[in-house]
């Protein structure tokens, strides 16, 4: 057994010790109670379920979120990734990954060349990485600021007028 090994046993070791004191305490039963009542709500609407690492703040920055097959179904592409970039909070995601989580869920198919024009033209929403086919939502990213909507225009997220931030504020490449 290398050292690595020991080291990860005697830590896991530890964190089962603490875990079974926290285990014990009325705020766990209360977390499971409540965990479970999360899961069973969840499970009855069809989204995926929380993990409790997320819960508990554990989760990876770099996790991939569950797509359902058939989440996206009867979606149009654009609509179907913005849905899975808001799973995916403030973690950015390829333009890759979204066409596979999109093609997973069940939208309706679009070709890569026109879903990443239809998301750098939702600027309203969609925040791209200058030089990278990388998307985000702009609720995530409360430093970016975009114009603001004249009065009187519609609330869609997709609305083109003269005060849409430029291609350049978006970080598109032309």
């Amino acid at each position: 057994m290398s050292s690595f090994d020991e080291t990860i046993e005697k830590l896991r070791s530890e964190i089962q010790i603490h875990v079974a004191t926290v285990k014990t305490s009325p705020a766990w039963e209360q977390v499971e109670k409540i965990y479970r009542a999360l899961g069973t709500i969840e499970e009855l609407a069809g989204s995926p379920r929380t993990p409790l690492a997320e819960l508990f703040g554990f989760d990876d920055a770099d996790m991939r979120v569950t797509v359902i097959q058939g989440e996206y179904m009867g979606m149009d592409a654009v609509t179907a990734a913005k849905l899975y970039m808001e799973k995916k909070k403030a973690v950015a995601s390829s333009l890759d990954e979204i066409i596979d989580a999109i093609q997973k869920g069940g939208a309706q198919q679009v070709g890569r060349d026109a879903l990443r024009t239809s998301l750098g033209r939702s600027t309203w929403d969609v925040v791209k990485a200058p030089g990278q086919e990388l998307y985000t939502l702009l609720k995530f990213l409360p430093h970016m600021k975009r114009g603001k909507k004249k009065s009187g225009q519609p609330e869609g997220p997709d609305t083109a007028t003269e005060s849409t931030p430029s291609a350049v504020e978006n970080g598109a490449q032309t």
